[in-house]
């Protein structure tokens, strides 16, 4: 008898009208499900898939300091008033390469997405990996 992840109940059977293969639906909040369905949403040609970051979970073992961290690159988001790039690279939407003014949004969009859900990825690998000085995990570390 498998037993199956709590959130299983949650992830549909459907999605797009492609069938979620029950790999997937086990690990529904994860990195890799998020990757496969952004890949249905490029199948249907949609260049600019919405944001699949918000539907990942953090993994239980984080820190309260990682987890914080990865909560808040989660939280950016890109302000289609200012049209700026990721942090540290301004942008301006009246200086576009192009003509049309939402497709460089759309882009900036999706360059956001893709630099924050990088961030919390490596927020994860560096907390689980058990070497960060950061982590504030009570007796979790491996010299104790």
């Amino acid at each position: 008898m498998t037993t199956m992840s709590p959130h299983f109940a949650e992830a549909p059977y459907r999605y797009l009208d492609v069938s979620v293969p029950d790999e997937i639906r086990r690990q529904w909040h994860s990195w890799e499900a998020a990757a496969w369905r952004r890949s249905r949403h490029m199948d249907t040609n949609n260049l600019f898939p919405p944001d699949q970051r918000y539907t990942v979970r953090p993994p239980a073992a984080m820190c309260p300091h990682h987890r914080e961290s990865w909560v808040g690159y989660r939280n950016m988001n890109f302000d289609p008033v200012s049209g700026n790039r990721w942090p540290g690279h301004p942008g301006s939407p009246f200086v576009p390469v192009g003509r049309d003014l939402n497709r460089v949004a759309e882009e900036r969009r999706c360059e956001w997405d893709e630099k924050a859900s990088a961030q919390m990825r490596l927020i994860e690998q560096i907390c689980l990996s058990g070497r960060s000085p950061q982590c504030d995990r009570a007796g979790d570390s491996p010299a104790a």
